[in-house]
């Protein structure tokens, strides 16, 4: 069978799954081709319709989770509009310039010793943003100059008789003036605006007189209110905003913008704004409420943004909803709007498309079908589907590791090889997410509230597990193991698996109306999952098939009381103030009431997830050994690859900048955590160091948290 594959086809199907797993921006324009894109590009649904929404002068968010496709569409739509005069695009990897912020801890200083000054916490932060929008609108000026020199150079002479520099000097004006804000004034602005509005609200709340004054230290006074306290944090974002905004004079950036662009006759601006939702939410607030909002609403129709984001993790500010386009990458958003046969059909097809298109352009010799096990080839597309819910990175990552454990010794690709594969990432790429946040370095409730999700999830998979041996005939009846993957909920308790779903454990699979006659979602266990647990994946098939439609509605598969259970059960409700604990059954009242406590009557009730099951565990890490996520990201990746990597392959799997990595690999490497090395042609590369193995990659014992210091 060896000679079936030549190396060359061996190479292009190698290469086809690698161009899968590429993330952000660094996939397919970079081939040295500038039609590269337009030949590999596929499109999830019939005739090109999310390109199509894409192109349109309209703002829009593409929403989908990490794989799905968010940054080849933009890719997609920047070169059909590079061949369009009336339009041009930028690009704004948004994380990377959030990243590559930085404030100079000297004038941070500096600042702070100004008489009437902000705290220096505060201040710190209004220096990040500034440096954070004067990166964006010069990455702006950076992508608007690269467009537009290939294209209208000549139109450019002639109509101006100058260079391309000094057509851009009114941008390069802009961020000048940036650099040369007087802080002082801006400060002194922003704190008699402060006062105003504070001694405003004091009077308000108590008929104090306007005497009131801000101490140099303040401080938070017991009995605040949740309302009280929140109004004062909103308010705080907002002049933050308004001072940003006074700051750079956004209406004068958009006017010299839209001067410059009339005189080429450019009716609109796409800016592709990437990894929106990586941004800490504070500081997406900020590019929100002071620069993606105001370009956007006062742009006479200039500027449409395309920004790609998270399901659930979306701040819109200021951006009308109603005005914008949101395409929704996900499984269900796509092809869940018929019945469950058909949904399935579209995403088996889906998947079979990108793998055909791919296997073409890298291995133009041998048909994509002729790599997969000849027998019963649908269903082997169909379980490629259920490995990676045509997810193309996820697939990416699948085909490639069913490479390295059949084509590369002479076998095609079998429906073995996909359980193998998919049960291999699983564990390898996913599984590692509650082990290594066992490290992270947060607080112990935050951290508690993450495994408190692990929790839930083993209660899922016990549940799944024992259904196996159910007497009810729903599962007796079937021949062989019954499928026990999916299971439903009713609507409201989606937001519980959110974060579940973001990290690929569970799935939201479809929705419809259970044997009770209430809208239930239907989630599916991660496929590796399953396949790691022996849970059989799917539903029945054959001559009831049509019977089986209503598989997953089955009374058998509510899985409502497991989160009952785990609300009662990992859930406090504390009081700010006073710290009584209130039992979660109260949890509706307090709600009605605005989470005033009952007991002290002045303070907030909060809801905290914690896990009781891994508390010791928890506990049992010492802070010293604390990591932030990024540098905890870096020593997983490294131990999974299980080979030195480039600062490039590494951001890659993380989906950061190199530079990041490069940064934070250095940090790794003072604390003994990461070696860095060179190959032969002197590139830096990494590797995780026997103390980062024994230590966070191996598990951390009693014994050897006493004896290491890092």
């Amino acid at each position: 069978m060896a000679g079936d594959f030549s190396q060359k086809n061996l190479d292009g199907f190698r290469d086809a799954t690698q161009s899968l797993k590429l993330y952000r921006r660094a996939e397919l324009g970079d081939a040295g081709s500038g039609s590269l894109i337009e030949s590999l590009y596929v499109d999830p649904l019939p005739n090109d319709h999310v390109l199509n929404t894409m192109l349109k002068p309209n703002t829009t968010f593409v929403v989908g989770r990490k794989g799905t496709g968010k940054s080849t569409i933009f890719q997609r739509a920047q070169h059909e509009l590079r061949k369009r005069t009336d339009v041009t695009s930028a690009y704004i990897d948004i994380k990377t310039v959030y990243e590559a912020s930085q404030v100079d801890p000297a004038m941070v200083s500096q600042l702070a010793q100004l008489n009437g000054s902000l705290p220096p916490g505060a201040l710190e932060r209004l220096l990040l943003h500034k440096a954070f929008l004067s990166s964006i609108i010069g990455s702006i000026r950076d992508e608007l100059k690269r467009r537009i020199e290939p294209t209208f150079w000549r139109k450019v002479r002639r109509a101006l008789g100058g260079t391309l520099e000094e057509l851009f000097e009114g941008l390069d004006e802009i961020l000048s003036d940036a650099d040369r804000t007087r802080f002082e004034n801006v400060l002194g602005a922003y704190l008699r605006t402060g006062l105003a509005s504070r001694s405003l609200e004091q009077g308000g709340a108590s008929g104090a007189s306007a005497n009131f004054s801000i101490p140099a230290q303040p401080s938070v006074a017991i009995g605040v209110e949740a309302t009280r306290s929140y109004t004062e944090t909103t308010a705080d974002e907002a002049e933050y905003a308004d001072v940003l905004m006074r700051t750079f004079d956004v209406k004068k950036f958009i006017l010299q913008l839209k001067t410059l662009l009339d005189r080429f006759k450019i009716r609109h601006l796409y800016i592709f704004v990437d990894d929106f939702s990586e941004l800490p939410l504070e500081a997406m607030k900020v590019v929100v409420d002071a620069l993606l909002g105001p370009l956007n609403n006062w742009s006479d129709e200039l500027v449409k943004f395309k920004i790609a984001a998270y399901p659930g993790r979306i701040y819109y500010g200021q951006v009308d909803k109603s005005k914008i386009d949101e395409v929704n990458l996900d499984l269900f958003s796509l092809y869940g709007t018929g019945d469950i046969v058909a949904m399935e059909e579209k995403a088996v097809d889906f998947t079979r498309r990108l793998i055909q298109r791919r296997i073409e352009h890298y291995a133009p010799d041998v048909q994509a079908a002729n790599f997969f096990a000849p027998k019963r080839e649908d269903d082997l597309w169909r379980q490629l589907f259920y490995a990676t819910m045509a997810n193309p990175r996820n697939l990416g990552y699948l085909l490639f590791f069913a490479y390295e454990t059949s084509l590369i010794y002479g076998r095609e690709i079998s429906a073995r090889d996909v359980r193998i594969a998919a049960r291999r990432y699983y564990e390898e790429k996913l599984n590692a997410y509650f082990e290594m946040n066992r490290f992270l370095q947060e607080s112990f409730d935050e951290r508690s509230s993450i495994f408190s999700l692990k929790e839930l999830l083993d209660k899922l998979i016990e549940r799944s597990k024992a259904l196996r041996g159910s007497p009810s005939s729903v599962i007796r009846d079937q021949q062989g193991r019954a499928p026990t993957s999916h299971f439903h909920i009713p609507l409201e308790f989606e937001p519980l698996l959110a974060t579940l779903e973001l990290n690929f454990f569970v799935t939201k699979y479809y929705v419809m109306t259970d044997r009770d006659g209430r809208k239930v979602a239907v989630y599916a266990l991660n496929y590796g999952l399953c396949q790691q647990n022996n849970i059989e994946f799917g539903r029945p098939v054959g001559s009831r098939e049509q019977r089986y439609r209503q598989y997953y509605a089955e009374r058998i598969f509510d899985y409502s009381p497991i989160l009952r259970d785990y609300l009662a059960s990992n859930q406090e409700i504390v009081c700010a103030s006073c710290d009584v604990r209130h039992d979660y059954s109260d949890l509706e009242m307090l709600r009605r009431y605005g989470m005033l406590c009952p007991a002290c009557r002045t303070g907030t009730c909060n809801v905290i997830n914690l896990s009781r099951k891994y508390e010791d565990t928890l506990r049992s890490v010492s802070e010293n050994l604390l990591l932030p996520r990024v540098e905890l990201g870096i020593l997983h990746t490294l131990n999974s690859e299980g080979r030195p990597l480039f600062a490039q392959e590494v951001a890659g799997d993380l989906d950061c900048s190199y530079q990041l990595v490069g940064k934070r690999a250095k940090a790794l490497s003072e604390r003994g955590l990461v070696h860095r090395g060179e190959n032969e042609q002197g590139r830096r590369q990494y590797t995780p160091t026997p103390l980062a193995k024994r230590v966070y990659l191996a598990g951390l014992d009693e014994s050897a948290e006493d004896a290491i210091e890092i």
